[in-house]
């Protein structure tokens, strides 16, 4: 019988953050802010999804 670790939250979302941090450590903030767009309008990641389905919905009430 095998033990399943539980999932420290702190020590992997100190991982993630490690991890942009090393993807965006020499980026100009206008390179950032690109590469977040690409990422937001491609990415199938839920918080993607909702950020494209709210821009929707914001270019919709400006329409009217």
């Amino acid at each position: 019988m095998t033990t399943e670790k539980p999932l420290d939250c702190v020590a992997y979302k100190r991982a993630i953050q490690a991890k942009h941090a090393e993807e965006n450590r020499n980026l100009s903030p206008q390179e950032k802010m690109r590469r977040r767009t690409e990422w937001l309008k491609k990415s199938d990641n839920p918080a993607a999804r909702l950020w494209r389905e709210m821009a929707k919905k914001q270019e919709t009430a400006a329409e009217r």
